[in-house]
């Protein structure tokens, strides 16, 4: 692979330990095209978001002499003077230059004048940042400075006798001790150095005989294992000897392993800071190699040039970028993982190496989310690997608060509380809305009887006082108001002929044809109780007063009538009637009956209130559900739920219902799902109990399974809980309790693995607390604590177990919850007729699959015929909807005529416009049909 990014310069570079730069030192020899003697030290962006290939320059600034070295440390990092830390060179002339990358462009910091020669060694203390370690070519002193002073070294080192050095060509501090610094010579010497005490530690010849004082070979470099003290990488830039070896400096006469590939001599090195697996070399032939340094193998090689590199450098931040210095006068910027094993591009860094991955694809942390509202952590970088962390996650906390606050205020079912629990609500919003449903709600669950009677004055009618009456009972029938009746001789004369001779039927048409309806009534009356009906159904019929009408409904008993009649905007009048009227399950059928009409009329609210009154839940919370999924006042989906939750739990202890719809048990189990996500088990179970188990679906029953097994259990007091320990023997044991930890001090619970199947020898004397099993516990809820100010997290405290002198009997587990139906053990007697071939279709599929797929994908064949077994379940409760079951019909005919692409097609639209009802059973349908297609 070509490089990522690079600059025309003939330089040494160094990369910053904090900051995506790359420093750039003009390299002493060097000539370009123009034949300039200049020198400079730039700075370079690596900006790897830009698609610019050339790297782009921030900052530069002369330097009085050309660079041998260049280095890079973070001497004064993150301070506002050196934000970015200091760059070391060192220059021919045999100074050493000092700069602020902050304030490149206006001059370097200082110099450090010591040595004679040119400075070819130099290196930062990597775990004290402020020294700095510097070697020349004239007499082989190593000089240590501090950077906080710099005006001597603070110490100079020089060996003597069989460890005189010449030419100091590489120094390199010691990673874990940091006074200990090894340096070599090109006279193929190399000293260990204690820096405090400016005493040689210890000393070897690079020599290929066995005799350490023939054969010198020259050393280029050198650098310490960064994961054995004892052990330091060397190499030589002589042609004839062109090795790279690991070396125990206790036995540096054996190498620990050497590095054969290259075929000239190695002119630079540098060890992976990202992952110490891992070594980068370049040589003479032009050829620079990224090595396995526990097997020696070439791991990947940058892509050959037409000269040799120089200068390689590993990015400090960004795991597997490389700098390499060429000869042809670039700087490159490389990506190993794209690079081949032979220079080539055809194979990359995992083809080369494929047992061994970097260290930074490792996951230097992990977490998982599990069920309950529980999260997993784990963090390699811990001194015990083992440990993972237990968070219980609340992540809307307010919402889990009000959970909780309901929760308390409907425990013990007591009507008083509910009634105070709907004023208050009543009281606090602001939507007329709702405080209208919060108002009837309040007089729903007023005692038996009660409501009907409260009803009436909270529609606004009431009964008149006794004083009011009597003074309308005056004006009324005051004497001024009585008009003097005008006679007609001629009807007076009819009606005393009907009379005398006792034609009462007669008398009465009379009075009815002059519009004389008291009299026909008065008449009819006498007339016995044939001719008063008639009568009185006739002046009915005749009458056009509204008030009539009701009258009407009344004498004939028939309210349902004047339900359906009267003005849907007169609703209220209309309930008022009910309620003063109706009787024992009238009022029920009723109030249903004129729900219905104001809700085909676009009375919504009315209709609400109305079905409400009716107590039937499933209509009432059908109308809820078309707002759930609306904005509501900037509102989230779960506090929305919250709302139509507690409305409706309200509305189920009122009613005393248990025996819902699928619609509103779809609403328990969302709800459901939502406590479990915010941890809250035991509250999801509580609300679960207000539903008719035996009406569950089997998802719903699935997620109620998971729920008992999740939540811990409240121990009894008249039996101990027990635990059963590796020798079959009864165990009694502390009931752990979540309580909440202080808050200053809130960490999450841990939990250390261990072997489930350790040795014979171990078994007897395994650690009890290394492997805690919780049993019964009870449960409180989470308390108020956040994880990084934002999760929730539980304390768990330790558990210990006391071995009882005795046995004990062992407490009978809790009776198993029902399975859930499966292709062979779902109920299919109760499916309609016309929806028995899908049954049929669907059980033959199933049977193809399991033979198709065999013992091998045993689990998977299981959790097909679970969620098969569901949908025969749904039909055999005809709990299906009719388009989703006419679809399924045309799918299953497809099947049978081995038309698989249309099988497959139906099942795509189906996903599309049935999902939220079928996705349970038909992903695994689209596996079923797939599998049948492949083996056809």
């Amino acid at each position: 692979m070509s490089c990522i990014k690079r600059v025309d310069r003939s330089a040494y570079a160094a990369m910053a330990p904090e900051a995506p730069f790359i420093a750039a030192g003009t390299m002493a020899g060097a000539v370009d095209l123009s034949f300039s003697s200049s020198s400079n030290l730039e700075i370079f962006e690596l900006d790897f978001n830009s698609e610019d290939h050339e790297m782009k320059l921030l900052g530069q600034c002369s330097s009085s002499e050309r660079f041998t070295r260049l280095a890079w440390g973070s001497y004064g990092s993150g301070s506002q003077e050196s934000p970015y830390g200091c760059i070391a060179g060192g220059l021919v002339d045999g100074n050493i230059g000092l700069w602020n990358p902050l304030t490149l462009i206006r001059a370097h910091v200082r110099y450090l004048s010591k040595h004679k020669g040119p400075v070819r060694a130099l290196e930062f203390n990597v775990i004290s940042p402020n020294q700095l370690a510097s070697g020349d070519d004239d007499d082989g002193t190593v000089c240590i400075w501090d950077l906080a002073d710099t005006s001597e070294p603070s110490h100079v080192l020089k060996g003597t006798g069989s460890y005189t050095q010449g030419e100091i060509s590489s120094v390199s501090w010691n990673r874990e001790f940091k006074h200990v610094l090894a340096s070599t010579s090109y006279n193929g010497t190399t000293v260990i150095w204690d820096v405090n005490n400016k005493k040689v530690i210890t000393g070897f010849k690079n020599s290929e005989s066995s005799d350490r004082f023939k054969g010198l070979i020259s050393c280029s470099v050198l650098q310490w294992d960064p994961d054995n003290c004892n052990q330091i990488m060397i190499a030589s830039d002589e042609d004839s000897s062109p090795s790279v070896k690991l070396l125990d400096i206790r036995y540096p006469q054996s190498p620990v392993r050497t590095f054969s590939g290259h075929h000239r001599g190695v002119i630079a090195m540098e060890w992976c800071p990202s992952d110490s697996l891992y070594l980068l070399t370049c040589a003479r032939d032009n050829r620079t190699i990224c090595w396995n340094t526990k097997t020696g193998q070439i791991v990947a090689e940058l892509r050959t040039t037409n000269n040799s590199n120089f200068d390689v450098h590993w990015s400090p931040k960004i795991p597997g970028v490389v700098s390499a210095s060429s000869a042809d006068g670039n700087i490159s910027i490389y990506n190993l993982e794209g690079c081949s094993r032979n220079g080539s591009g055809e194979n990359n860094l995992i083809d080369a190496a494929p047992l061994t991955a970097p260290k930074w694809w490792k996951r230097p942390v992990s977490a998982s989310f599990g069920f309950g509202g529980k999260l997993v952590s784990s963090n390699s970088k811990l001194p015990e690997a083992s440990v993972v962390f237990l968070h219980s996650l609340a992540t809307e906390q307010s919402l889990v608060n009000r959970i909780t606050k309901f929760e308390t205020e409907i425990e013990n079912g007591e009507k008083t509380s509910l009634m105070s629990l709907c004023k208050k609500k009543s009281e606090e919003t602001e939507s007329e809305e709702e405080k209208e449903t919060w108002s009837l709600l309040k007089i729903m669950l007023e005692e038996d009887g009660n409501a009907k009677t409260k009803l009436p004055t909270h529609l606004g009618f009431s009964l008149p006082c006794e004083d009011q009456k009597d003074q309308e009972h005056h004006a009324t029938y005051s004497s001024e108001n009585v008009e003097e009746e005008i006679s007609d001789p001629l009807f007076d004369d009819a009606i005393q002929r009907s009379l005398i001779v006792g034609d009462y039927k007669e008398a009465v048409a009379h009075c009815l044809s002059a519009n004389k309806m008291a009299d026909a009534l008065v008449i009819a009356h006498v007339g016995g109780s044939t001719l008063w009906e008639s009568t009185l159904d006739k002046y009915l019929k005749m009458s056009n007063a509204p008030y009539m009408k009701v009258i009407s409904a009344m004498v004939n008993n028939d309210l349902m009538s004047l339900v359906h009649t009267r003005p849907a905007k007169l609703w209220k009048e209309t309930l008022a009637l009910i309620c003063t009227f109706a009787e024992g399950d009238e009022w029920t059928s009723l109030c249903d009956a004129l729900a219905s009409h104001l809700l085909s009329s676009g009375f919504t609210l009315a209709a609400t209130l109305c079905y409400i009154c009716a107590g039937n839940v499933d209509k009432t919370v059908d109308i809820w559900l078309r707002g759930l999924e609306k904005d509501n006042a900037g509102k989230s989906y779960s506090e929305r739920v919250q709302d139509l939750m507690e409305k409706t739990v309200v509305l189920a202890l009122a009613t005393e219902n248990k025996r819902f719809s699928g619609s509103l048990y779809k609403l328990f189990e969302s709800y459901a799902e939502i406590l479990a996500s915010q941890g809250l088990l035991a509250t999801a179970i509580k609300f679960l109990k207000l539903l008719e188990p035996d009406d569950f679906s089997s998802e719903l029953s699935i997620l109620r399974e998971q729920f008992s097994q999740s939540v811990y259990q409240e121990p009894t007091q008249t039996q101990p809980n027990l635990l059963i320990s590796p020798y079959n023997q009864a165990q009694p044991a502390l009931q752990p309790s979540f309580t909440p930890a202080p808050v200053t001090n809130a960490q999450p619970s841990k939990t250390t693995l261990v072997s489930l199947n350790p040795p014979p020898h171990q078994q007897r004397s395994m650690d009890f607390h290394s492997s805690t099993i919780y049993t019964n516990a009870t449960y409180n809820p989470p308390p108020a604590l956040y994880l990084n100010s934002k999760i929730h997290q539980t304390v768990v405290q330790q558990v210990e177990l006391m071995v009882p002198a005795q046995r004990v009997a062992v407490q009978p587990p809790p009776a198993p919850v029902a399975p859930p139906p499966t292709v062979q053990t779902a109920d299919t007697s109760n499916v309609p007729a016309h929806q028995k071939p899908i049954v049929a279709t669907l059980t033959r599929l199933f049977k193809e699959t399991s033979d198709t797929l065999g013992p091998a994908k045993k689990r998977d064949i299981e959790g097909i015929s679970k969620k098969v077994g569901s949908l025969f379940a749904k039909l055999n409760n005809e709990d299906i909807s009719k388009h989703a079951a006419e679809k399924l019909s045309l799918l299953c005919q497809a099947l049978d005529k081995q038309d698989f692409n249309a099988a497959l097609q139906i099942q795509t639209h189906m996903a599309s416009t049935e999902w939220d009802e079928c996705n349970f059973w038909l992903l695994p349908l689209k596996q079923m049909i797939k599998g049948r297609q492949n083996v056809r």
